[in-house]
């Protein structure tokens, strides 16, 4: 398992100077895409559901303050493994171009942040941590094939505690197979759920 601090300085290498905000929206992603890919965490510093967004709090101790980071002093992009250098790489080409807004704004559309929010308002402070198997469903289910990503979605509201009725995963199961479009499917549940 790599030091976050590595996969820090590894981000920033291959980024160049970046926004504190940023650099923390991509080492969410770098650890969300490693859980997702080979089932194991990055590394092992925990990662709140702030206000703005995912935060590893180690790291921010470090950045606060600060309006750019250029560098990690505190660690070194050579400590990671190829495999670990490739999941940054791969990170940084798939989200390096978005800006720190942007990169807040997707998360805050995604399960794992919003799961770990609850209900607290967007805008709230807050610091509850993501669990890493709510981030690995969640971005494993993104390049499953569909009848997969709708069996793991099942399982993750499992985990939640809550169950899905059977008309429900029928509806999903159609949207996988391109039997029905999600906005169909969705206007039907509720159609058929005004109805009952």
């Amino acid at each position: 398992m790599a030091d976050v601090h590595d996969v820090a300085a590894a981000l920033l290498a291959a980024t160049g100077p970046s926004s504190p905000m940023k650099l923390q929206k991509l080492l969410y992603y770098s650890q969300a895409w490693h859980l997702a890919g080979h089932g194991t965490a990055l590394f092992d510093a925990p990662i709140e559901a702030w206000r703005h967004g995912p935060v590893v709090p180690e790291v921010y101790r470090r950045h606060a303050g600060r309006n750019q980071v250029h560098s990690w002093q505190e660690g070194d992009p050579d400590g990671l493994a190829a495999t670990e250098r490739a999941v940054v790489r791969s990170v940084v080409e798939r989200y390096g171009g978005f800006s720190r807004h942007e990169l807040s704004e997707m998360a805050h559309h995604e399960h794992p942040w919003r799961s770990a929010r609850g209900d607290l308002p967007d805008t709230a402070p807050g610091n509850t941590p993501i669990p890493h198997e709510v981030m690995r469903r969640y971005f494993r289910g993104l390049t499953s094939d569909p009848e997969t990503a709708v069996a793991e979605a099942r399982a993750s509201v499992g985990i939640e505690g809550l169950q899905v009725s059977e008309a429900a995963v029928s509806a999903a199961h159609a949207v996988a197979r391109g039997e029905v479009g999600a906005d169909e499917a969705v206007a039907r549940r509720i159609e058929a759920l005004l109805r009952s």
